[in-house]
């Protein structure tokens, strides 16, 4: 004991102690030293609990045994501690959510440790998740311990790098079911209770490992090794042939593409209420947002293409993340940019039908340009010193702009060395981890060439590309100088090589392309001197390259008159987001683009491309146009819907009701088309109302001080779980007393569900409102650092955008100022 004492006061000597977080010289040393971890997890689930109680055995690898060794825990409680047979006083072994193993408990070779442990659980804050289902009176649990709060549930080596394998027990009341990454090796009930047993061989790293379990329905049919789990009341609202159908197709493409067999025993999909993101790629087991996948009204256009690339998203995941994982969370693109490029790879292959590009142009660039045309935008690769600061990480950056510059990588590279490369990258890291520079490396393999200095601007730099024409013309119009140019938005001097489409239009609409390479500021196109000036210059047409493409003031002219008249649906959406760019440059009047757009979304009938129109609408007006002049837009906008709702134009009514709610509630009209249609005074081709779409008009009556609709709701779904619909809505209120309310609520860790919290953001900044919730502006910004700590990866971007994006004034500005 006065030997275990000494060298427990050495191990917490002040500049041995471990840091907070996972440190990366923790991870980096540890990494060394280890090899060969395995975990053997039991937890005991009950209805109700606020802790979950469970052991672990861990088992490694220890090359280097001249000093302690610490094992990462932040859970609640800790006892029963022992390594290799040696009992530890877990008191004295905690030291900043870690436990230290003191050298004389370590040995050369195999070691074992061994602990009794609980973990707190609750409805949000808890890497285990209790959501309970009030129309049922029933629990059900998850995890979800990404980006690194595995170690907040139990003990383990809390880095990507030391993947391990995993066995699973899972004890809990009879009548539910459970399932994890691995396949069940034993299930059966004993003194009461229903035991589980799992296994997943396949090493993983400690942020995909997971569970759920609960009074589950489980859906199998004859595809092997794939089934469905959902509450038992949505079953009936489950398209399960589709479901099923679309992540086996997925998994037998990408099995080709990849030359690589599906890595894992099983592909699961479990279906959770609550759940605070889309999906979560977990090996064996995907997890989903119920909602994202169900539907209980006749989905729109765009909810269908959000659901098809959220699942090719989580099964391209299978292999890049699960199969290859980035080595530390500063390559956290190489997962995500990966799984949503080939997320639209997929939909093209798998759905022709739904104009993938376009789509991409449509959903995912523009949050890639709100974040990367600002001065507080990332490079792609982030450096990470503590996996405490990796939430940071995650947002449009890695989500958005990654994926748009792999695609064009794989355009610069062609689409079959494009493959080669990243097969080479799968083949040689499998099972393992890697960073950019092994990627980079493949590539070069398969393309015999270098990508150093792509990667240097498009990996390693913040930002991105200003690119203009700029050219001059005689008396006879015809062209006497034509350059492409390009400037750092952020001002650095700095230049990315592009290899750039430029497209000129004749005033009759004839249309001619040429490529061009702009490695450097400025370009001479030569062959273009001495031609007939072009009534249009468009850059990147088929929006294959990345950055800011900002028109020209003639082209800017000629689009917002033929803009209408472009027939290609893809070049006409890039000739609208160039308009849409070049308002936002503040180089084309508001007005001029709102009249253009307004125009277009009188003809259009492509859901998603009206979609993109309302959105860019919605922006101008709010955001670019002095707020005595928004009445009158909107009122125009809402003159257009409620003609394509009256004239028959079911494809786009869920949408443009939804607009007419949420967007243009402050318009009379509007507000009286969506009060008669949820009374049943009012009906329309093609809009029929779900749940959740019901809440919103009742939402927007609420905010101009019609509490009936929401009283009536609450009465027609009294028997269906619907509390999240229910605090959303009532967050709409417009008086001080309810913001007041929301606002401190937003500080609990318990109740209510974080995802319900996210979602009712929105509704706290109702249109309209913004004199009431100004107040809190400030008190939101000081508490960035305690949301970063407290809540899941996506909140914190929702929480800024929220804030910040629901105001305009002048007042505001500053008070962003003051904190910035």
């Amino acid at each position: 004991m006065l030997l275990t004492t000494i060298a427990l006061s050495m191990v917490f000597a002040p500049q041995q102690d471990p840091a907070p977080g996972i440190d990366r010289e923790l991870a980096r040393d540890r990494a060394a030293r280890l090899s060969n971890v395995g975990y053997e997890l039991a937890f005991e689930l009950d209805r109700g609990i606020d802790l979950v109680q469970g052991k672990a055995t861990v088992r490694f690898e220890l090359n280097d045994v001249a000093k302690p060794l610490a094992i990462d825990f932040d859970g609640e409680q800790i006892s029963e501690v022992t390594c290799n047979g040696t009992a530890l006083d877990p008191a004295e072994c905690r030291v900043n959510g870690h436990l230290v193993l003191p050298v004389e408990a370590l040995r050369e070779g195999s070691n074992q440790l061994t602990a009794t442990f609980a973990s707190a659980v609750a409805a949000t804050g808890t890497p285990l998740t209790r959501y309970h289902d009030a129309a049922d009176d029933e629990d059900y649990f998850y995890t979800l311990v990404v980006p690194a709060d595995a170690h907040r549930l139990f003990p383990c080596f809390d880095q990507p790098d030391l993947k391990a394998t995993f066995g699973l027990y899972l004890s809990m009341p009879a009548g539910w079911r459970a399932v994890a990454n691995g396949p069940a090796i034993s299930e059966g009930e004993a003194h009461g209770r229903f035991i589980s047993a799992f296994r997943c061989a396949q090493p993983l790293p400690t942020y995909l490992f997971a569970f759920a379990a609960g009074p589950f329905a489980r859906v199998d049919r004859p595809t092997p090794n794939s089934r469905i789990f959902v509450r038992p009341s949505k079953v009936d609202d489950v398209e399960i042939t589709r479901l099923l159908d679309m992540h086996q197709d997925s998994v037998r493409w990408l099995e080709t593409y990849f030359d690589r067999e599906y890595p894992f025993d099983k592909l699961d999909i479990v279906l959770l209420p609550g759940f605070p993101y889309g999906g979560m790629e977990h090996a064996g087991a995907i997890f989903y947002r119920e909602a994202a996948l169900v539907f209980d009204h006749a989905p729109t256009e765009s909810e269908l293409i959000r659901r098809s690339t959220l699942i090719y998203h989580e099964v391209s995941h299978q292999w890049f993340g699960n199969l290859v994982t980035m080595e530390w969370f500063d390559d956290l693109w190489l997962k995500e940019g990966f799984a949503t490029f080939m997320g639209f790879t997929l939909l093209d292959v798998l759905e022709p039908g739904k104009n993938s590009w376009l789509r991409f142009h449509q959903r995912v660039k523009p949050q890639a340009y709100s974040v990367d045309g600002t001065l507080g935008t990332t490079p792609i690769y982030q450096q990470l010193r503590n996996l405490a600061d990796a939430k940071s990480a995650y947002g449009a950056i890695v989500y958005n702009k990654a994926p748009a510059v792999l695609r064009e990588l794989h355009a610069r590279l062609g689409a079959e060395v494009f493959r080669k490369g990243v097969q080479i990258f799968l083949a040689r890291h499998a099972f393992g981890n890697a960073r950019w520079q092994d990627l980079a490396a493949a590539f070069d393999e398969a393309s015999g060439s270098s990508s150093e200095h792509w990667s240097s601007r498009w990996i390693l730099a913040p930002g991105m590309p200003r690119v203009r024409a700029d050219w001059t013309t005689d008396e006879a119009g015809v062209v006497t100088r034509f350059d492409l140019t390009q400037q750092s938005v952020q001002g650095d001097t700095g230049h990315w090589p592009l290899e750039l489409e430029v497209m000129t239009i004749a005033a009759d609409g004839t249309r001619a392309s040429r490529s061009v390479r702009l490695e450097d500021e400025r370009i001479s196109i030569d062959d273009l001197v001495g031609e007939t000036a072009p009534a249009c210059v468009l850059l990147n047409p088929k929006d294959v390259a990345y950055g800011l493409f900002v028109l020209d003031g003639r082209s800017s002219a000629w689009l917002c008159e033929h803009a209408a008249e472009i027939d290609d649906p893809l070049l006409r959406a890039t000739a609208m987001s160039a308009l849409f760019h070049t308002v936002r440059e503040a180089e084309l009047d508001p007005r001029r683009f709102a009249t253009t757009a307004i125009g277009l979304l009188r003809a259009e009938q492509d859901p998603a491309t009206h979609a993109w129109l309302l959105g860019s609408l919605g922006t101008t007006i709010g955001r670019y146009l002095p707020e005595r002049e928004q009445h009158d837009w909107r009122a125009e906008v809402g003159d257009v819907l409620t003609t394509q709702l009256t004239t028959g134009s079911p494809r786009l009514a869920l949408q443009a009701f939804r607009y007419l709610a949420s967007t243009n509630g402050q318009d009379e009209a509007s507000l009286e088309l969506v009060r008669d249609v949820i009374a049943g005074e009012r009906t329309f081709e093609g809009l029929e109302l779900g749940r959740q779409d019901r809440f919103l008009a009742a939402a927007a009556l609420l905010a101009h001080g019609n509490s009936a609709a929401l009283a009536a709701e609450r009465e027609r779904f009294a028997s269906e779980d619907c509390g999240k619909e229910i605090y959303l809505a009532e967050a709409a209120a417009a008086d001080a007393a309810t913001k007041k309310r929301y606002f401190e609520s937003y500080d609990q860790l318990g109740e209510p569900p974080e995802q319900w919290m996210q979602d009712s953001l929105p509704y706290f900044h109702w249109p309209g409102q913004s004199g009431l919730t100004l107040q809190y502006l400030a008190p939101a910004l000081q508490r960035v650092e305690w949301v970063k700590k407290h809540r899941r990866i996506f909140f914190m971007p929702a929480w800024i955008d929220a804030f910040v994006n629901g105001h305009s004034s002048v007042e505001a500005l500053e008070i962003v100022r003051r904190f910035l």
